[in-house]
């Protein structure tokens, strides 16, 4: 997905991040793409890529679902 088609709503941060504080459901990746995989897989939408920049958290993708 390139920054043009983008959903309003999707985030990209390296902003330092917490897991337990975050309610929203997350997974862990290896890569940004793998975050797109995740969503597809698990029916989700992405909305928010996170590098924290931590071990051994490498990409945190946050997840939401769809809207009916």
């Amino acid at each position: 997905m390139t920054e043009e088609n983008q959903p309003d709503d999707f985030e990209q941060s390296q902003n330092e991040w917490d897991a337990v504080a975050e309610t929203r459901q997350w997974s862990s990746a290896a890569t940004e793409l793998n975050c797109f995989a995740l969503a597809r897989r698990k029916g989700k939408r992405l909305v928010k890529i996170i590098n924290p920049k931590v071990e051994p958290f490498p990409i945190i993708c946050i997840f939401e679902d769809y809207p009916k």
